[in-house]
């Protein structure tokens, strides 16, 4: 049992600096040595040494200092740069991903493009996070180790910050990550529809295509704007991510964003010969309809989606209207 304190005694100093070793040793071997009685039992031995403390616990108290990645002084600022390159980094992997996912799938089924286009963007989400914090990480140890080796210079009542405005409209996290990235893979995948697919959706009968559906010539005149309105989706979940509150420039231009991208949709569904005649024709066999009543009956449906989709953004807006000017207010 004797050979505890000894094993004990190496478990705190080889945690130490080098330097302070064989002091530390000789001192804690000599306050042991003096809580003992001249012939300690097991019992006596386990009751010391757990008085004194874990060896983890006591080598932290001789060195005397606690030891951070990031110090408490440098912790807030490193948290505040740590959002923004990661925000700056998930916006360039997210727009240039897209991109890359949308030229260069390669699944052959719809199911496995989903999948595969998912999983680029959370793969390129995941990396831009894992390369923000691997640099911040490293920038701000050299910056705080450096300032730990030398007295902090002096501050003027200046330098103090301004006191925060009181948020009453916070912006869920959450919220603002999963729109960026559900809303980022849905675009791509509509976008791929669009550019390699379009042509092969169609009606089917013994499992060959009996007619296709949409007209490529027109769906083609839409991409550029689709793209278009896909990066100012991620621009605008970017900036929600990063304010966490809704302030007047930011209701702006999701109002903004969101009136184009609706208008863009409700004039790609309603644009003249989207749908080609061939399909028609077999759509009216089936149901047997004249060409003509089954285009009303589509136009129709048409004016349904439209003022659905009026009344759920018109919502949105209200409400995202109400929460900025209640800010404002306060």
């Amino acid at each position: 049992m004797k050979h505890i304190v000894e094993r004990y005694i190496y478990a705190v100093t080889k945690r130490l600096p080098e330097n302070m070793r064989a002091e530390v040793k000789e001192e804690l071997h000599a306050n042991i040595t003096d809580m003992l009685s001249k012939n300690p039992t097991d019992e006596e031995i386990d009751k010391v040494l757990h008085e004194l403390g874990h060896p983890r616990e006591l080598a932290k108290n001789y060195r005397g200092e606690e030891r951070y990645v990031i110090s408490p002084l440098f912790f807030d600022d490193y948290l505040q740069v740590l959002k923004i390159v990661t925000i700056i980094l998930l916006a360039v992997s997210l727009t240039f991903g897209t991109f890359d996912a949308i030229i260069h799938v390669e699944a052959s089924t719809v199911f496995l493009m989903i999948a595969e286009v998912i999983g680029k963007i959370l793969s390129n989400v995941f990396g831009a996070f894992i390369h923000a914090f691997a640099w911040v990480t490293l920038i701000f140890w050299g910056i705080d180790y450096a300032a730990r080796q030398k007295k902090l210079p002096d501050w003027k009542l200046s330098d103090l910050p301004d006191l925060p405005t009181p948020q009453t409209t916070k912006i869920s996290k959450v919220e603002s990550l999963l729109g960026l990235i559900l809303g980022t893979a849905f675009s791509a995948i509509f976008i791929i529809f669009l550019t390699r697919y379009i042509h092969l959706i169609g009606i089917y009968e013994n499992g060959e295509m009996v007619a296709q559906i949409f007209n490529k010539q027109v769906t083609d005149r839409f991409i550029v704007f689709f793209i278009i309105s896909a990066v100012i989706g991620i621009a605008v979940n970017l900036l929600k991510l990063h304010h966490g509150e809704w302030k007047i420039h930011l209701a702006i231009l999701y109002t903004a964003h969101e009136v184009l991208s609706t208008v863009l949709f409700l004039i790609f569904i309603r644009s003249e010969g989207l749908m080609l005649n061939e399909a028609l024709v077999k759509i009216g066999s089936y149901v047997d309809l004249t060409v003509s009543e089954v285009q009303a009956n589509i136009d129709k449906g048409i004016v349904g989606i439209t003022v659905f989709i009026c009344i759920v953004v018109g919502i949105d807006l209200i409400t995202t209207w109400v929460k900025t000017l209640k800010r404002s207010k306060a």
